[in-house]
């Protein structure tokens, strides 16, 4: 039967995004297994591993026991994550990171610049790009040789396929060419993507998103993102629009937030919003709950309250297998358990081990434009 819109490049390109997917999982594997555990014939295997090891993205690395009866000893094959290296970049309201890394997530160096929001967004680009010349310059020639491009996570609406932040709330009000802008500065390669959905996309690489299907992200630092992976993919429909669980109504009276629309929850629960009712440093939220009086204890309360009442409604709608909460404010455990008991309150159904935190923190800033840059560069996808 034909199924539109399913052509064989499409196909191999599947198929080869699934055998270094497998590689990188079991970290060393033989054709013989990938073809089994695959589901691919050994000709189709070879065909696409070959054209790998020529270009250095697969390497072999020895072998391994025997095959059934007289054969040879497997030749095991690994991922060769030395060989490329990226400017991995994360755009925030306040601090922008950038971190030249290879594509297991491993930093040779890193910086961090603060947001001008006075700039012109091709301004602070470019303040960007010179800054990743001056992090390169720092590395040894052989890491800054193997740089294949760059990979952006930023805040908001992104189209992705055209490198556009079509609109990056809380960072730029127009639409800005951080592809074109960047690919000229740097003389390379560049993609972007929504920095939660990037982060998603790591937890499917390397946290716990490897074993679970359906998965919601949520991070909560400068500002509140969201994710949401169905079937093991990260979702976005064809508006570019993705999870904004930050940009769930939960008070229709309130305040006008950046994305256009009244009483978001990100008026309520941005790290400026909370930092204006008791000033507090976003690893150390719980510091403010403990220091607090009880008027700004109770203001702090309401935006836990609120902040519960939007997740249970989106674990109405996307029915995750686990919440994956990343970002600083998520940090302390206090925190934490006062959103799960929150959530119990509003859907006494609620389980406590759906809700648990990311094993990738201290990776969080640029692991996701890492994995990112794995999805689309090297695996070869789009979606």
């Amino acid at each position: 039967m034909h199924q539109s819109g399913i052509n064989m490049e499409q196909v191999k390109s599947y198929n080869r995004a699934m055998i270094i997917k497998y590689i990188c999982e079991h970290k060393t594997a033989s054709r013989v297994d990938i073809a089994s555990e695959c589901g691919l014939t050994p000709a189709a295997v070879t065909q696409i591993i070959s054209p790998l090891i020529r270009d250095e993205i697969i390497v072999e690395v020895g072998t391994s026991g025997k095959q059934k009866g007289a054969g040879r000893r497997k030749v095991l094959l690994s991922m060769n994550y030395e060989n490329i290296y990226l400017y991995s970049i994360n755009i925030g309201r306040i601090e922008s990171s950038i971190a030249i890394t290879d594509i297991n997530g491993d930093v040779a160096a890193m910086t961090h610049i603060p947001t001008d929001n006075k700039a012109t967004p091709e301004q602070y680009l470019k303040v960007i790009a010179n800054a990743c010349v001056k992090l390169s310059d720092g590395v040894k020639e052989p890491i800054r040789n193997k740089i294949k491009g760059a990979s952006v996570g930023i805040p908001g609406v992104v189209d992705i396929e055209n490198g556009i932040a079509v609109r990056a709330y809380g960072v730029w009000e127009q639409s800005v060419l951080v592809k074109q802008i960047l690919a000229k500065e740097l003389g390379m390669p560049v993609i972007i993507q929504n920095d939660v959905n990037a982060f998603a996309r790591a937890e499917l690489l390397f946290g716990d998103g490897r074993y679970k299907d359906n998965l919601l992200i949520v991070k909560w630092g400068q500002g509140v993102g969201g994710a949401i992976v169905i079937d093991g993919n990260v979702y976005g429909n064809k508006e570019r629009k993705t999870a904004e669980i930050g940009h769930m109504i939960v008070d229709p009276q309130g305040d006008i937030c950046s994305c256009g629309k009244r009483g978001c929850l990100e008026t309520r629960a941005s790290y400026k919003k909370l930092n204006s009712i008791i000033p507090f440093e976003p690893e150390d939220f719980a510091g403010a709950f403990e220091k607090g009086d009880e008027k700004q204890k109770k203001e702090l309360e309401e935006v836990i309250s609120l902040f519960a009442l939007a997740l249970v409604n989106a674990c109405e709608l996307a029915a995750p297998e686990k919440i994956i909460l990343c970002g600083p404010l998520f940090k302390d455990e206090l925190v934490r358990n006062k959103l799960k008991q929150s959530m119990i309150l509003i859907d006494p159904s609620f389980k406590n081990d759906r809700l648990i935190f990311t094993k990738l923190y201290d990776k969080e800033e640029y692991l996701g434009p890492v994995a990112e840059f794995l999805h689309r560069a090297v695996f070869g996808l789009k979606f």
